[in-house]
């Protein structure tokens, strides 16, 4: 026999699994700012998270290419590994697990805040550029900055056709 699992109950435990994500990465970056000072820990928190979000990408490609699909922004969401499962609409500014998660972080430590932009920029920024290899996107709304949703926009990106991405640490130029 099958066991199931209802769905209110699946999308608490894929919330819990992200709480506990966001929280070993503010106790990361947490400790890297403490022992090596806030510009260091910048540093390696965004090339951390670029090569990450590479990685990513390059798992998404690979699904896309597996199912026929076009490497266009609308197929990013689709292709990703993201359960939004326990993105929960409903919740307003805590649909992204992550973001309510960080803000209860960011009111005890308001140093974190850009930390915590700086992991939802660099993620998505380079997924989107390695991903379509032609287009960037920005957020232009995120809940960690005090908006009511994360919103984006994407744009076409020449510099992703030779390999240039937004956040790469080692870009020259």
């Amino acid at each position: 026999m099958e066991e199931m699992i209802n769905k209110a109950a699946a999308v608490e435990e894929v919330r819990k699994m992200a709480y506990q994500f966001a929280d070993l990465y503010f106790m990361f970056v947490c400790k890297i700012r403490e022992q090596f000072g806030e510009e260091t820990a910048l540093e390696l928190a965004q090339r951390v998270i670029y090569e990450r979000a590479c990685e990513r990408a390059q798992a998404m490609i690979g699904r896309a290419k597996e199912r026929g699909m076009e490497r266009i922004t609308a197929n990013i969401s689709k292709t990703t590994d993201v359960p939004f499962l326990g993105w929960v609409d409903a919740l307003g500014p805590e649909k992204c697990p992550y973001g309510a998660q960080w803000n209860k972080r960011i009111k005890a430590n308001p140093w974190f805040r850009k930390f915590a932009r700086l992991y939802c920029d660099v993620t998505d920024t380079t997924i989107c550029e390695v991903f379509t290899g032609d287009h960037t996107q920005e957020i232009y709304e995120n809940v960690v900055l005090g908006d009511m949703a994360c919103r984006r926009t994407y744009s076409e990106y020449p510099p992703a056709r030779k390999g240039i991405y937004t956040f790469d640490p080692d870009r020259k130029g």
